[in-house]
């Protein structure tokens, strides 16, 4: 099931989806499915996969853009 979130800060190489105040999932610029690269503020759509190490943020797997950006972050 994919789930949806917003692009919270990202990097050079990756960077973090916000989901609640609370969730948020880790990605690597190797699972974003776009020509442009990703925006802080940036509506995303993903997969869940578990985290990469104990203790880590879950990772977003085939992270696609769906929208505009949100306001207020």
């Amino acid at each position: 099931m994919r789930k949806e979130g917003t692009v919270r800060e990202f990097r050079e190489s990756f960077g973090f989806i916000k989901i609640t105040y609370k969730q948020q999932y880790f990605f690597h610029v190797s699972q974003w499915d776009s020509v442009d690269l990703p925006e802080v503020g940036q509506r995303v759509s993903f997969e869940e996969a578990p985290p990469r190490k104990p203790g880590a943020y879950p990772c977003a797997v085939n992270v696609q853009p769906i929208g505009g950006q949100e306001g207020g972050l």
